[in-house]
């Protein structure tokens, strides 16, 4: 398994690094953060990388990356064993499924310490390990999306109708937990605005999925807007099949989350309204500062918002700026 791993200098925080590996500063001893995950490099992977990265060099720590080119579960599981096998003295992953939190449970009877970004998918085993996680509650964002979306619809004087909305990856909870919030978001706008979900397929195959987009909207037949709750892996073939139904951008309200450069450009090219940004930076950096606390300090593990951010026409231009000083900022590392 191809394993990229970075060394990150020193940068102040009153740490200095001595030849046996310990500090002579006051946020404890040099040790090792490996960002651990089955899939390839990509805006998310790189986001959150970042903020390990960044974090990293702030305590005098070393950061390892340990990716694979064929994203699978498979490759997810054995990144993480490859973590714990390499020693690192925490580990930061996503629990994406069941069998993450039984190889975190396995890894931290050898000693390991775990931390948990963007996704918390079986909270109920994750639970009685208490490991740190960061990340947006899926629940409350997605009913600022419905919220966000009905109001849209209304400026424009439409209370009823169906929104639509794709669904990547059915019985994630994550997903399901943004697609159960934003119909939550419609109905406390009153009104006859209805939720509509189904599965695009987005995730097995983008290119099918413009076409169960195109059917679903004219089957349906009163699709007023569209709520994206896969990120790029939605939005890239929903905005496909609106323009090959005839729509010109902005024409249909679309929401949805950003996660990466495509979709920030989708809002910048009209083919979104808005979206509510991950803050994927935010959940590596804090991630990082959690384990950190929970070794150097013995402070117990706790769950910690990653806030958001509304991409708007007017916001986006300063959003694609900002994440184009971040990329330069990761190709420093070595990390694009």
């Amino acid at each position: 398994m191809p394993a990229a791993a970075i060394g990150l200098a020193l940068a102040g925080c009153g740490q200095k690094a001595a030849a046996d590996g310990k500090q002579s500063g006051h946020l404890g001893a040099a040790r090792t953060v490996a960002w651990a995950i089955g899939t390839t490099g990509s805006d998310f992977v790189t986001e959150i990388s970042l903020g390990i990265a960044d974090a990293a060099e702030m305590l005098g720590w070393r950061f390892n990356r340990i990716l694979n080119a064929a994203a699978s579960p498979d490759a997810h599981i054995s990144a993480i064993r490859q973590a714990v096998t390499s020693r690192a003295d925490v580990i930061i992953t996503v629990d994406w499924y069941q069998a993450v939190v039984d190889e975190i449970a396995k890894g931290m009877k050898q000693g390991a310490r775990f931390a948990l970004v963007n996704s918390a998918n079986n909270p109920d085993t994750l639970a009685p390990l208490k490991v740190p996680f960061v990340g947006q509650d899926p629940r409350t964002t997605g009913k600022l999306m419905g919220e966000r979306i009905a109001e849209a619809l209304k400026a424009k004087g439409v209370t009823s109708g169906s929104v639509l909305v794709g669904n990547p990856f059915p019985g994630s909870l994550n997903v399901e937990e943004r697609i159960a919030g934003v119909g939550e978001g419609l109905a406390s706008a009153g009104g006859g605005l209805k939720l509509v979900a189904f599965p695009d397929n987005a995730a097995q195959d983008s290119a099918a999925s413009v076409g169960l987009y195109k059917a679903k909207i004219t089957g349906t037949g009163d699709v007023v807007a569209h709520a994206v709750a896969g990120s790029e892996m939605s939005a890239i073939p929903l905005s496909k099949a609106l323009a090959e139904l005839g729509s010109r951008p902005g024409q249909v309200i679309v929401g949805g989350w950003a996660s990466s450069l495509k979709v920030l450009n989708l809002v910048k090219e009209g083919a979104m309204s808005f979206a509510l940004d991950e803050n994927l930076y935010y959940q590596g950096f804090f991630a990082t500062l959690l384990a950190w606390s929970e070794l150097e300090r013995q402070i117990p593990a706790i769950d910690l918002s990653s806030g958001h951010v509304w991409v708007t026409p007017d916001s986006v231009d300063g959003m694609i700026e900002s994440y184009n000083n971040r990329m330069k900022r990761a190709a420093a590392y070595g990390l694009s």
